[in-house]
C-alpha cells in the first residue's frame, strides 16, 4: 500500500511538471506574438509619423509622393532586419504604401534629386539589415525587388542611378564594416540594385 501511494505521488508530480512545462511554452509563444505585434505596431506609427512629420514641415506642399513612399521602405528593411521571421508579416503591412514598384513609375521623370535620396537611403539600410540577418537574405532581396525595383535603364536614368547610389554609399560601407563576411551577399545587392559590383 505504501508503494502505491508514493507511486500515484511520484505520477502527480511528473504530471504537474509536464503541465507547468506546457504552461510556460505557452507563455514564451504569447510573449513572444506580443513583441512581433508591439514591432509591427511600432512600425505603422513611425511610417505614419514620418509621412505627417514630413508633410507638415513642408508648408509649400512643394513634396513628392513617390520620394515620400520610397523613403519608408528603410523601416521595412530595419523591421526585417531586427525581426525576419515575421518578414511575411510586415511586407503585407508595408502594402498599405503601394503593391510594388510598378505603381511608382515612373520615377526619373521629375523629382529625380528627392527620389533618388529616398531610394538610396533605402537601398543603404538594406545594406545594414543584410549584415545583421544575412540568414535573411533572400526574403530581404524579395521585398527590396517588390517595393523598390532591381537597376534597370528603362526607368532608372544615369542621374537617378548616381543620386541613388550616393546615398546607399555610407551605409554600405558601414554595413561591410559591421560583417565583412556578408561582402558577397552585399555584393548580389549592390550589383542587383545599384548596377555596381564591390568586389573586383
Amino acid at each position: 500500500m505504501k508503494t502505491i501511494f508514493i507511486s500515484i505521488f511520484l505520477f502527480s508530480l511528473t504530471l504537474f511538471s509536464c503541465v507547468d512545462d506546457e504552461i510556460s511554452d505557452l507563455n514564451n509563444e504569447v510573449t513572444n506574438l506580443q513583441d512581433s505585434l508591439s514591432l509591427i505596431i511600432s512600425q505603422h506609427e513611425a511610417m505614419l509619423d514620418s509621412i505627417s512629420e514630413l508633410i507638415a514641415n513642408n508648408q509649400s506642399n512643394n513634396y513628392d509622393i513617390k520620394a515620400l513612399k520610397m523613403s519608408q521602405i528603410g523601416s521595412l528593411f530595419e523591421s526585417m532586419g531586427r525581426q525576419p521571421e515575421i518578414a511575411d508579416q510586415l511586407i503585407l503591412t508595408t502594402e498599405m504604401l503601394y503593391t510594388d514598384y510598378t505603381e511608382l513609375l515612373p520615377i526619373s521623370d521629375k523629382a529625380v534629386y528627392e527620389r533618388g535620396q529616398a531610394r538610396g537611403s533605402s537601398f543603404g539600410i538594406l545594406f545594414e539589415a543584410i549584415a545583421r540577418q544575412p540568414e535573411a537574405f533572400e526574403i530581404l532581396d524579395f521585398a527590396a525587388t517588390k517595393f523598390l525595383g532591381e537597376y534597370s535603364a528603362d526607368y532608372v536614368s544615369d542621374e537617378l542611378l548616381e543620386i541613388t547610389r550616393t546615398y546607399a554609399f555610407s551605409l554600405m560601407n558601414e554595413s561591410l564594416a559591421r560583417n565583412p563576411q556578408t561582402d558577397s551577399l552585399i555584393n548580389l545587392a549592390s550589383t542587383k540594385y545599384l548596377n555596381h559590383s564591390i568586389i573586383p
